[in-house]
């Protein structure tokens, strides 16, 4: 059990550390990154003057953690993921604008949308934001046990604010992905079971589409590509089918180095930039599922903002999905 926990934490805070060290490069080319910082980052830095958080402590988190945090915070208030709860705890952080760190616009719109009684459907509104999905990396954790109610968890909590196909499929991929890494479903350590791993995912994908984006990972792996020119390949824009395929070819690639993955994904540039905050969350996310909260050097966990909160939000996240498990056996 004490593994386990270790996985959510690992999870968790790996998402975190993640987002702030990533956010430091977002939308920031390879090579002004390289000369700003003197080499690729290894740690938390101001951010560069290109970066949208410019204005933020380099241990400070963005809101795509904040989503994360309160959705967490909700399961473990309710006991269950209770989608109307999630949404009221939205709309209160929406009001209190100065608690907002570069947040997704489609999100604020969504809020506002639905606040009004007005469908996105009905409004028109479609995003293919990777945003969208980072917070079903909480739902993984919660429902591990079972990637089918990750999936469709994940769907119905993405869902509520990014509507697309392109959401409705990644976001139950990332949440399961989430999921086998916790229970080590796969020994990634080999070759087959990378594969295995990504036609897996690929079986909670309703597009064709959707599966032949992580069949190119698959590709990509067995040609030995570099990050990049996996990049140059699948592309690192926040458009969730670059992003969260460029997450798992990292992950993957280095499944034997995760310390290595991790800063790969937090220096994911490319020659245009790219969304190094959301790539560094994820890749952070499935590192720490894992290889556990361990694989991560203590001085950086504790820098981190918020970092005590976040250990004790994890171990009650952990608790209440014990407590949910055994209300169902």
């Amino acid at each position: 059990m004490e593994d386990l926990l270790s996985k959510f934490k690992g999870a968790f805070l790996g998402s975190a550390l993640g987002d702030a060290i990533g956010k430091a490069l977002e939308d920031v080319p390879k090579e002004e990154s390289i000369s700003f910082y003197g080499g690729e980052v290894r740690g938390f830095v101001e951010a560069h003057p290109s970066s949208p958080s410019i204005n933020l402590e380099p241990h400070h988190t963005s809101d795509e953690t904040t989503i994360s945090v309160i959705l967490a915070e909700s399961i473990v208030e309710k006991g269950q993921i209770d989608p109307f709860d999630f949404f009221e705890r939205l709309k209160r952080w929406h009001k209190r604008e100065e608690l907002h760190r570069y947040p997704d616009p489609t999100l604020l719109t969504a809020i506002d949308l639905i606040s009004q009684g007005v469908g996105l459907d009905d409004a028109g509104l479609v995003s293919f934001s990777v945003e969208g999905i980072l917070r079903c990396s909480v739902v993984g954790l919660f429902h591990y046990y079972n990637p089918y109610i990750t999936a469709e968890g994940s769907r119905l909590v993405s869902l509520i604010t990014h509507r697309s196909k392109e959401i409705y499929d990644a976001s139950a991929m990332y949440g399961c992905a989430i999921s086998y890494l916790i229970t080590e479903s796969f020994d990634l350590s080999k070759q087959e079971d990378k594969e295995l791993f990504l036609e897996t995912l690929t079986t909670f994908a309703k597009y064709e589409q959707s599966k032949r984006y992580i069949s190119k990972v698959g590709e990509l792996l067995k040609s030995s590509k570099s990050v990049e020119e996996a990049i140059l390949e699948l592309g690192n824009s926040t458009y969730v089918f670059e992003a969260f395929p460029l997450a798992l070819f990292i992950f993957l690639r280095y499944s034997k180095d995760p310390l290595d993955a991790f800063w790969e994904a937090v220096n994911a540039c490319g020659p245009a930039g790219g969304d190094t905050d959301a790539i560094g969350y994820m890749v952070g996310s499935m590192v720490g599922a894992y290889w556990g909260i361990e694989v991560f050097p203590q001085e950086l966990l504790e820098n981190l903002e918020n970092y005590e909160y976040y250990i004790k939000l994890t171990e009650r996240l952990y608790d209440k999905t014990m407590e949910f498990i055994e209300r169902r056996s």
